[in-house]
């Protein structure tokens, strides 16, 4: 009698089933080692473009010959300007840019943009050169944001919107430190705080200080990311 050797379909159907759960586990460890490093790349650019922010406003305000946040800082819902008296900081808040917020001024037509050769390119976060902080005149009918003039735009730097990431500043204060004025040197410490991130207001919490938990509708683990940076400045009290 002739014994023919092979597997059975039971044992064909066990090694199907092993070989697709082994591929099925290769394939998901490949994508949750996808998603991981996106949100990396997310979390260093976020941490690279507060390092930037924060190095130059503390190089900014320290040049600045004397500070006073009443009259150098300048913000409502839309975003904000810091003047200081070499540079000056014009920047709009993320959640101004869904469905060209009208926060952003009765003499602006949408969002704020370049109007030159860069034209269509938003507004996060610019330095600008501004001697006479033209971009801080109190003396207008209203709080608007302007375009970036013309003149500007060659010497205009854009920095928050470097990197596969668009960033956006989501809230920046400056405040005094109690009881620190030196009136020797006419200085005084201040806390300067400002918060950046990624710019889908979605998928960020009602204070848009962190994203949403990965229950929520609107949670975007991948590519959500917002970090608070905070440095304590030392700049000359008042203006000359």
């Amino acid at each position: 009698m002739n014994h023919r050797q092979g597997f059975t379909i039971i044992e064909l159907m066990l090694a199907m089933t092993f070989v697709t759960a082994l591929l099925l586990a290769i394939a998901l460890s490949v994508i949750q080692m996808g998603v991981i490093y996106s949100k990396g790349i997310t979390l260093k650019e976020v941490n690279q473009a507060g390092r930037t922010m924060s190095d130059n406003l503390r190089r900014s305000i320290a040049a600045s010959d004397r500070f006073d946040v009443a009259s150098a800082l300048q913000t409502n819902s839309a975003g904000g300007r810091l003047c200081l008296g070499q540079y000056s900081y014009v920047w709009n808040y993320a959640k101004s840019f869904a469905a060209n917020n009208p926060a952003l001024g009765s003499d602006d037509s949408g969002l704020t943009q370049y109007t030159g050769p860069r034209s269509g390119e938003e507004v996060h976060f610019v330095k600008v050169p501004d001697t006479a902080e033209a971009y801080c005149d109190k003396t207008g009918s209203s709080f608007v944001y302007n375009d970036i003039q013309p003149l500007d735009e060659a010497a205009a730097v854009e920095l928050l919107k470097a990197g596969d990431r668009a960033l956006n500043i989501h809230q920046f204060t400056i405040t005094p430190v109690a009881g620190s004025y030196d009136s020797l040197t006419e200085q005084q410490l201040y806390t300067l705080t400002f918060t950046i991130g990624t710019g889908d207001v979605s998928a960020l919490g009602a204070d848009q200080t962190s994203c949403l938990p990965p229950s929520a509708i609107n949670a975007n683990f991948t590519f959500c990311a917002v970090q608070e940076f905070r440095l304590v400045i030392r700049a000359g009290y008042g203006f000359n």
